[in-house]
């Protein structure tokens, strides 16, 4: 196996490098793929059901296996550059599973996640036809969370061959604040603020008394906006806001608004919120689970993420134990959920983009086959 191994990966990086490289076009996808919903339901009765789409290459045999782990999206794994980008990892000869979680399809975070990752982790590993080896695990932005537990705490851990974590975070409460106001000198989305509210809401000063049409707006607003870069524009995204604004009650817009960005003090509603909220959030902090964790991890992040900066995966790095960090890709392909333009024509940028392209392609290649 030793001697086929490094043929493998080298077959997989070229699919891989054919879907994912600056040459390719960011909407295309494999057509030789197939997507099956799994329905998990739960195994106690606090426990809640939940579905996992499985995605398989109709034309190439398996070659390793991979639990794929969408961040904060309404559409989990069926938002299509998830999508996408798991028709990829399958057209490449991994056998991909993307479970849709609850709490992060519901842009509210809540600990029952540790439980559901283990969940749809115990379903990739009873698939009938899964190809031998531990399954690696690839986590997008705040599903780092779950995956570093997952490999540091659960019972499962041992069974994780690698860890792949694009975009993640190290500190919570940094990242609500750049979510909020960014900080200079960084590109910054201002599209999340409403996630941001909606996980403060039960400390948010006068919130109303029933926020089920707060909630519904914001979450209009946010499905209205994300995943188009154009939204992004300044004037854009406040047309949006206000648009939404008109089909809720007077008395709820200026928080709406708020929420949104469009007008009020934002800073100072969060900051408030985060002061009341004491330590409602130490659940959400990543370093307990760092120095328990024994499997290889790359880190890939985007020079030019508007979400959660690059710096933040060195520091999840240095916190690991030694020689567990295989590597930190610092890329300016790819921005936090889309590929984006290196804009560089210096040759020796374009060298160092070109190097780190395949220095993620490799750890993407053996992340499922350990």
């Amino acid at each position: 196996m030793s001697r086929v191994r490094p043929f493998v990966d080298l077959r997989t990086m070229i699919e891989l490098g054919r879907w994912l490289g600056p040459w390719t076009d960011g909407q295309a996808a494999p057509r030789d793929v197939s997507r099956e919903e799994l329905s998990l339901e739960g195994r106690r009765a606090e426990d809640r059901s939940f579905s996992a789409f499985v995605y398989r290459s109709r034309r190439r045999a398996p070659v390793g296996s991979l639990l794929l782990v969408p961040g904060l999206h309404y559409l989990g794994p069926l938002d299509p550059r998830m999508d996408r980008f798991a028709r990829i990892l399958a057209a490449a000869g991994l056998t991909v599973l993307a479970p849709r979680l609850p709490d992060f399809t519901s842009l509210v975070l809540g600990e029952r996640v540790f439980d559901d990752l283990s969940r749809a982790f115990s379903a990739l590993l009873a698939l009938p036809d899964r190809p031998p080896g531990r399954p690696g695990v690839f986590s997008i932005s705040f599903g780092s969370l779950p995956s570093l537990w997952l490999a540091a705490r659960s019972d499962l851990a041992s069974e994780v061959g690698s860890l792949i974590v694009f975009g993640g975070y190290a500190d919570f409460g940094d990242t609500l604040r750049f979510c909020i106001h960014g900080r200079p000198g960084s590109a910054h989305d201002p599209l999340n603020r409403p996630v941001v509210f909606l996980n403060l809401l039960p400390w948010l000063e006068d919130k109303p008394d029933d926020p089920a049409p707060l909630v519904a707006a914001l979450r209009r607003y946010v499905e209205a906006t994300w995943g188009r870069p154009e939204m992004k524009v300044d004037g854009k995204w406040q047309a949006i806001a206000r648009a939404v604004a008109d089909e809720i009650a007077p008395e709820e817009r200026p928080l709406f608004f708020a929420a949104t960005g469009a007008t009020g003090d934002t800073k100072a509603l969060v900051d408030a919120a985060l002061g009341r909220s004491g330590g409602a959030f130490a659940w959400l902090d990543p370093g307990p689970f760092l120095r328990d964790i024994r499997c290889p991890v790359h880190f890939i992040h985007g020079a030019d993420d508007d979400v959660i900066p690059y710096e933040q995966a060195f520091a999840l790095a240095k916190r690991l134990p030694a020689g567990v960090c295989r590597g930190i890709h610092v890329t300016g392909l790819y921005g936090h959920t889309h590929k984006a333009n290196a804009g560089t024509t210096n040759v020796p940028a374009l060298v160092r983009e070109g190097a780190t392209l395949l220095r993620m392609l490799s750890a993407v290649a053996r992340c499922g086959g350990g």
